[in-house]
């Protein structure tokens, strides 16, 4: 690594780093890749059919399920976003990890076990049981939506930091890490994405915790004395509590907790993506323990995300002799620069695994739902397992054209000077339709009357609409006037009201469950 030069003009360091990924490096990324697809092709072999694609026959082993969960959640956004907000400010994404925990104890308590007991394929079965089948195609094509924005942005994400180490540009980025997810997604399925997981959640925390042992190294009295550091430079504060509330500002403690309690609620309630994995497991009681035991686990894995970005700060505290004014991309600028080989090599394949265990999720999650919910097979003669890996395939070049789309939304924004970081980026994409499918999940699980199809779906319309206009606001308004905390608890109390007003609603005609 490169030494601080303190006696040379600027204090810049006394050589260049290497600016291009060496054949050791190259050779880890492509091990990694290698490896993804022969766990899918594996898989594959022992496939028992659609069951074994879309819920892994209900027997996958719970440390798996955990395990897979974390690798999710701690997605590409999570792998740069939180460094780069510690790096540009302090420790209050902690704040929503506390509002997350709550939310997944109710969940666990009470949600999963429920989706267990009625055996659903899919959790949208679940408004299907309560509502009719038109609540349920209606909710998932709602998630489809959403989920390709949400993912789409992820992508996008883990192309910035791909392109910032290649000679590939963000959209040749975005492809080659989509292509790549969809290839063993498809040949695998749902087990497959949870082993590959595995996988990648040990790469993720490997390749986490070299860069901080190196930034360490950097810092007189290694971890403590960067904690003081820190400390003395206000970049350790965790809770923001002036104001407590805050409408536009989503770093307020109360609108942080706030904020993370309902996304939550509606990631791990409603977006099947999120949802899938924990239908694998034997037991809804399981299932509650993985989710429980993931929202445990993501108090020391965000610190440890949120040290190496303050880290960063006190190693570039010192201008170096290469620029880093592009701050959404300063983790992997210093992985490239200033890491050795092969370490190099781990952190970007621990990147990569971020970006893919997020997005191989959402593949396998909108094939199950397309081909449960919206377009079920009609002839029985159809192989379903073909089809619902040649809907993996269309959904693959979908979410890869939505992460090039995010990529123009995000440079528009940034170019009109928008505060939002790339985490709050992510995080915000996937909002758009949250608030309305948690509006329609809550009447279904707090109120014993049937209601009408008709209300579940004016509730939809009406509650997606808001949450785009909300997403949209920084262009509608040239600023963000209510953040995006906010997004969801609004939609969703405007979907709950009106999709609750049953009686005052003609009932349209229903298709029959397929």
């Amino acid at each position: 690594m490169g030494s601080i030069c303190r006696d040379c003009p600027s204090g810049k360091r006394d050589r260049m780093a290497p600016i291009a990924m060496s054949a050791l490096d190259l050779g880890i990324l492509g091990l990694y890749a290698i490896s993804l697809i022969a766990v899918g092709v594996g898989v594959a072999r022992t496939q028992g059919g659609e069951s074994d694609f879309t819920l892994g026959g209900r027997k996958m082993p719970t440390p798996a399920v955990l395990l897979s969960m974390t690798a999710t959640e701690l997605s590409a956004a999570t792998f740069i976003g939180v460094p780069h907000a510690a790096y540009t400010g302090d420790w209050s994404y902690l704040q929503l990890a506390v509002g997350a925990l709550l939310a997944k104890a109710v969940l666990a308590r009470h949600v999963i076990p429920l989706y267990h007991r009625l055996g659903v394929v899919t959790v949208y079965g679940f408004l299907a049981e309560r509502f009719g089948a038109l609540a349920q195609k209606s909710a998932a094509i709602a998630f489809l939506l959403g989920r390709i924005l949400g993912s789409g942005a992820r992508l996008f994400i883990a192309g910035l930091a791909l392109a910032a180490v290649t000679d590939l540009s963000i959209s040749w980025a975005i492809l080659a890490a989509g292509l790549i997810s969809g290839a063993y997604t498809m040949i695998g399925g749902i087990r497959a994405v949870i082993w590959t997981d595995v996988l990648q959640a040990f790469l993720l925390f490997g390749g986490a915790v070299a860069v901080l042992a190196v930034l360490a190294e950097s810092v007189p009295g290694g971890l403590l004395g960067l904690f003081e550091w820190g400390a003395d430079q206000g970049r350790t504060r965790i809770l923001n509590v002036e104001p407590l509330f805050s409408l536009s500002n989503g770093r307020a403690l109360g609108t942080a907790l706030v904020g993370a309690f309902f996304l939550t609620l509606a990631t791990h309630a409603t977006d099947h993506d999120m949802v899938q994995r924990l239908l694998t497991t034997r037991t809804g009681a399981a299932g509650g323990q993985a989710l429980l035991g993931s929202a445990l686990l993501n108090f020391p894995l965000t610190l440890l995300f949120l040290l190496i970005g303050t880290g960063l700060a006190h190693f570039y505290s010192v201008p170096p002799a290469y620029p880093i004014s592009d701050s959404e991309r300063i983790l992997p600028l210093f992985a490239l620069h200033e890491l050795p080989d092969g370490l190099r090599g781990l952190l970007f394949a621990g990147l990569f695994a971020a970006a893919m265990s997020s997005l191989d999720s959402a593949i396998c999650a909108l094939a199950t739902s397309w081909n449960h919910d919206i377009a079920a097979p009609r002839e029985s003669s159809e192989n379903p397992l073909r089809r619902i890996r040649m809907t993996s395939l269309v959904l693959t070049l979908l979410l890869t054209a939505s992460a090039l789309a995010m990529a123009q939304y995000h440079f528009l924004l940034v170019s009109q000077g928008t505060d939002l970081n790339l985490v709050e980026f992510a995080l915000s994409s996937m909002s758009i339709v949250y608030g309305g499918l948690l509006g329609i999940f809550a009447l279904g699980m707090t109120t014993r009357e049937r209601g009408s199809p008709t209300s579940v779906l004016i509730g939809l319309i009406v509650g997606g609409s808001t949450g785009l206009f909300l997403f949209l606001q920084p262009l509608i308004f040239g600023s963000t006037v209510v953040g995006w905390p906010w997004w969801i608890p609004i939609s969703a109390v405007i979907t709950f009201t009106l999709a609750a007003a049953a009686r005052r609603v003609p009932v349209l005609p229903q298709a029959k469950p397929e």
